[in-house]
């Protein structure tokens, strides 16, 4: 089935009716009882618009009918929100503090997208972003529910964490497609006193982007991300007091002791290499990346002395 046609298929009540019966039941449902439940005043096309579904979003058993995983996908995407609802919050105060500088963190949520700056310093991106700005993209309506301002802000870090996590091991948190990298470096990268650059307008010289080649579904990160899940940089971290699951929220007051220093530059362009150097307390780890962001090298030092 093409995109259009699946799209083609999902533009009627009864159908997407039918998934979300068959979701809330949780077991199989026969013809009779679906067709009762969902359109007991129009047995005639009822049939019709079930064979629609049947093979690619429901799948007929011995039992009856079940969702296939298709059909989940589509009541998911409703259930998150995206689809149903179009909640907002207005600029607000949080008892976050920036990583930076350590002033208050501001929450804000808007057109499915959550925002959280710091009302002091430039944060980490500036340009069209709001001034301060760390945090920035998708967030489903859902996620508003049950949690207070400064739980809305974890469960955003939770949440790009848990997508970018997979595409920097190169399949799609999406749909499973296989993902592309690439970089873009500012040439001249120097950082104002308030932490941007004004040539590039964020805080690091280097950022990769991340996208599926099947959906398109992308997300950015400067590359020393990808480096605090190998087994060398987690047990530097640890030595060093780190005792949050992994992966950690970065961009928080509470784990700015193992981010702030962080730095990034690039050894050549063709093909792209990184040396990113960690440094906590005495020591330093210096972390060597291809263009694809594996890990070449580990070294880890104390501040004057040399790799162990």
């Amino acid at each position: 089935m093409s995109a259009g046609e699946a799209f083609a298929v999902l533009a009627n009540e009864t159908r997407i009716a039918v998934l979300r019966e068959l979701w809330e039941s949780g077991e199989p449902m026969s013809f009779t009882v679906l067709q009762k439940t969902v359109a007991p005043d129009d047995t005639g096309n009822f049939n019709y618009h079930l064979g629609k579904l049947d093979g690619q979003f429901v799948r007929k058993t011995e039992d009856g009918y079940v969702l296939r995983f298709a059909g989940e996908q589509v009541v998911r995407a409703v259930l998150s929100g995206t689809i149903t609802s179009d909640p907002s919050i207005p600029p607000v105060e949080t008892d976050k503090r920036c990583p930076y500088c350590n002033a208050s963190m501001e929450m804000a949520y808007r057109e499915e997208t959550i925002s959280v700056r710091c009302t002091d310093c430039d944060g980490v991106v500036g340009g069209e972003f709001p001034d301060g700005t760390t945090v920035h993209f998708e967030f489903p309506p859902a996620g508003l529910t049950g949690r207070d301002h400064e739980g809305v802000v974890d469960a955003a870090h939770v949440l790009y964490d848990s997508k970018i996590a997979p595409m920097m091991k190169g399949v799609c948190p999406e749909c499973a497609g296989s993902i592309s990298i690439s970089h873009e470096l500012c040439t001249d990268h120097e950082p104002d006193d308030a932490g941007l650059c004004p040539r590039c307008d964020t805080r690091f010289e280097v950022w990769s982007t991340f996208t599926c080649e099947n959906c398109r579904y992308s997300r950015q990160s400067a590359p020393w991300f990808a480096a605090l899940n190998h087994p060398a940089v987690v047990a530097f971290y640890h030595d060093h007091g780190l005792t949050e699951k992994l992966p950690f929220r970065k961009l928080t007051a509470d784990n700015s002791q193992f981010v702030r220093g962080v730095t990034t530059t690039v050894t050549t362009t063709d093909p792209y290499r990184f040396r990113t150097t960690i440094p906590v307390e005495d020591e330093i780890l210096v972390v060597a990346m291809n263009e694809g962001l594996d890990v070449l090298s580990v070294e880890r030092t104390s501040q004057d002395g040399p790799p162990e």
